[in-house]
């Protein structure tokens, strides 16, 4: 299921001013605690695991970056950044206030070589005042809109359930996509997403 062969821990951070500069596009991984963030993130950069998962919401707290290599060229790489969740218990009035210094550095560090937003979210929730938080925080800087635990959610059901989050979606880059870590659904078009990702932002960067 991974997105390459190679796969390479690049930083984690607690602080905003360590944040690095990235020297490849970059992916930013974001929801609500316990989303199934870590867990589809390791299924990325499998066979290795580099992101912490748990039964408890809020496992991470800081920002973990690991590049994976797409293909033998230096030029196909992709940096998958974890994002602390949000909507848990004391973090749960504003999803910015713990971790705003973090977020911004990171969006600042990423602007050369080029950032997407990757927004996740439980299809079986209905959107609550953090995600709107969000919407509006990004600004209508590109994401991509995916749900996770897609094996949970007959087929049937799914055009009911992006209903419900129809006013994110619409404003999302990319998606809806429905991916399942556990049963590997989706990720042919992860895979494809990123390396079409990859593609346009190096050429971007080298016509600069």
């Amino acid at each position: 299921m991974g997105l390459g062969k190679k796969a390479i821990l690049k930083f984690t951070t607690l602080e905003a001013r360590k944040v690095p500069e990235s020297d490849c596009p970059r992916w930013a991984v974001l929801g609500r605690s316990n989303v199934g963030k870590s867990s589809l993130l390791n299924a990325l950069t499998h066979p290795q695991k580099f992101f912490r998962t748990g039964a408890k919401p809020g496992v991470t707290t800081g920002l973990v970056g690991v590049q994976v290599h797409l293909s033998v060229s230096e030029k196909s790489r992709i940096e998958l950044v974890d994002l602390p969740g949000f909507g848990y218990a004391k973090h749960s009035n504003n999803i910015l206030s713990q971790w705003e210094e973090l977020i911004v550095s990171l969006r600042e560090q990423s602007q050369e070589r080029g950032l997407l937003w990757v927004w996740l979210a439980d299809p079986k929730r209905e959107p609550a005042p953090e995600e709107m938080q969000l919407l509006q925080w990004l600004n209508r800087a590109p994401f991509m809109f995916v749900f996770t635990k897609a094996d949970q959610v007959n087929p049937k059901l799914r055009v009911e359930r992006e209903k419900v989050w129809k006013k994110i979606i619409e404003s999302a880059t990319e998606g809806p996509y429905w991916v399942s870590a556990m049963k590997g659904e989706g990720f042919d078009t992860l895979s494809k997403s990123a390396r079409s990702f990859v593609r346009l932002n190096v050429e971007m960067y080298e016509q600069r």
